[in-house]
């Protein structure tokens, strides 16, 4: 008898059938409910792998052993002298055809299911006031809270910076508690001066809590008053008044903060409590500094970007160890790489991943130094390193737009499509009127087309350029939509249109800007902008 009958005879193919079948199964509901669940993305692979290693255990299980009305026996014992009759061996392997005809229609069941009832989410409508509320909602029920720029009652209308710095580092403060999500400065700052809706304020933020305050500066002295209302009743929560020395105004900050985190949550622990005393800098001159950086730098533009550098290098240069300052330059750095303004690119992404390297080692707790370097690792094509260091940005600082919006970029240049729609809706989430929910809508019109969801890709494109007309790499992606349309005619129109906003645009440039750690992508959607005429 030949070695493969007598593995007939002994049901050992039967057996390994029947696990390869059962094994089928347990990969296509683990693929089912990983997502479900909020497991692990890398479960699926390790069931994949256990059940590998299984497969030669169970055919030599099969091979010894034979089960029999009078359970498991070995097969030298069935039929022999003494033990059961053969007949039984025959009822075995009818049963077994029935169990693997059974396995295999349940896992075409499932798999059918996987990859057929599922669709990719659409497109968020455009970041309306009522768009951007019921968006609040879906992503994170946790109650969010919003700080208002705070009201400049001093005689010196150029005071108005101070205010803004010290309701923006309220909001960086509040930010470190976990225990709430805080809307963006970009956002929140959009109300500004007189008396505003809160309602309104409250629904276009999709936030429940709003923080007011004004501040009066005079010489030395300062008075700042806040209060904490919940808009969905519109009840003062909290409010109180601080008089004090400019000499004390970091003292002041973190009294601030630690009361209106401490009237929304009660039982704030004590670790909480010191990563929300966590400073950039004790030098007034270097915080004020990095606060007019951060007034240039949400322009987004050329101009805006070139005054947000000199002020954060004088700011790092007033305190060497100000890590948040340095970070804010690298990210001022890449943006001009990234918008074609750089004439040297190459030396300018080799020297920003330096300075991000010297953010993270002066402050290895700063969210923002960990965002920028993770940007820098990207750009200079370490995506593993930019995904770490992206993910570690997000841990420190839950409420950091920047930082879920960089995360989104990362995992889309490591191929990871749906990872980063879902970190680009967090992060529009946070900041759902800024221009870093507008700058997502980049990478999300490139997920959806990773996904082939051309027309959701082609609506975030869209509203890309309807937000920042002058970011040409946006029609870029409405052509790589297009095509995949099958609208050739808009799709090189889309070129022709970011031709005109930046006559070196090619193929190569875009390659380098976005090619991701999955070859495929790469090919594919080179193949689709030399259909819309780039090359």
């Amino acid at each position: 008898m030949s070695l493969f009958a007598e593995f007939k005879r002994r049901n050992v193919v039967k057996v390994s059938a029947a696990y390869l079948a059962l094994g089928w199964v347990v990969v296509e509901v683990t693929n089912t409910v990983t997502p479900l669940l909020n497991l692990p993305a890398w479960l699926p692979t390790v069931v994949v792998w256990i059940g590998i290693i299984g497969l030669p255990f169970v055919a030599a299980f099969a091979w010894v052993y034979e089960l029999t009305p009078d359970g498991l026996r070995r097969e030298s014992a069935v039929g022999a002298e003494g033990g059961p009759p053969a007949p039984p061996v025959r009822r075995t392997a009818r049963r077994l055809d029935y169990l693997i005809l059974g396995l295999v229609a349940l896992a075409i069941v499932l798999f059918a299911y996987d990859r057929f009832g599922q669709r990719p989410a659409a497109v968020p409508s455009a970041p309306a006031v009522a768009a951007a509320g019921s968006q609040a909602e879906a992503l994170d029920e946790r109650p969010a809270i919003a700080v208002l720029p705070f009201d400049n009652l001093s005689s010196d209308p150029e005071q108005a910076f101070f205010a803004d710095g010290l309701a923006e580092d309220l909001i960086t403060r509040l930010a470190s508690w976990r225990a709430f999500p805080v809307i963006a400065r970009n956002s929140s700052f959009q109300y500004r001066g007189g008396n505003v809706d809160l309602a309104r304020v409250s629904a276009a933020l999709g936030a429940r809590y709003l923080v007011e305050g004004s501040v009066r500066r005079a010489d030395d002295r300062i008075r700042v008053t806040a209060q904490l209302i919940d808009a969905s009743s519109g009840e003062h929560v909290w409010a109180d008044t601080y008089d004090g020395e400019i000499a004390n105004v970091f003292a002041l900050q973190d009294e601030l903060s630690g009361q209106i985190a401490a009237a929304l949550v009660v039982d704030l622990n004590r670790a909480e409590a010191e990563r929300a005393q966590q400073r950039g800098t004790d030098d007034l001159e270097a915080w004020s500094l990095y606060q007019l950086g951060l007034q240039s730098f949400d322009r987004y533009s050329r101009e805006g970007f070139a005054e947000a550098r000199e002020r954060f290098t004088a700011a790092a240069q007033r305190d060497p160890r100000f890590a948040t300052a340095l970070a804010q330059l690298v990210f001022a750095n890449l943006w001009d790489v990234v918008l074609g303004w750089d004439e040297t690119p190459v030396e300018t992404i080799a020297a920003a991943l330096k300075t991000a390297r010297r953010a993270t080692s002066l402050d290895p707790r700063d969210p923002a130094a960990q965002a920028a370097l993770g940007w820098a690792y990207v750009m200079s094509g370490d995506i593993d390193n930019g995904l770490e260091a992206a993910r570690r940005a997000v841990e420190l600082n839950p409420s950091m737009p920047e930082a879920w919006g960089w995360l989104s970029w990362n995992l889309l240049v490591a191929g990871d499509a749906k990872g980063s729609i879902e970190t680009g809706l967090r992060a529009q989430r946070l900041n759902p009127l800024g221009a870093m929910s507008s700058i997502v809508n980049d990478n999300l019109s490139q997920a959806y087309w990773q996904l082939g969801n051309y027309d959701a890709g082609l609506r975030a494109a869209r509203r890309l350029l309807a937000e920042l007309p002058e970011y040409f790499l946006g029609h870029v992606f409405v052509a790589m939509n297009a095509v995949g349309l099958g609208r050739l005619d808009e799709a090189r129109a889309a070129i022709e249109e970011a031709r005109r906003a930046y006559p070196d645009l090619s193929l190569e440039f875009v390659q380098g800007m976005y090619g991701v750690a999955r070859p495929e992508i790469d090919a594919r959607r080179n193949a689709a902008l030399r259909q819309a005429g780039l090359e």
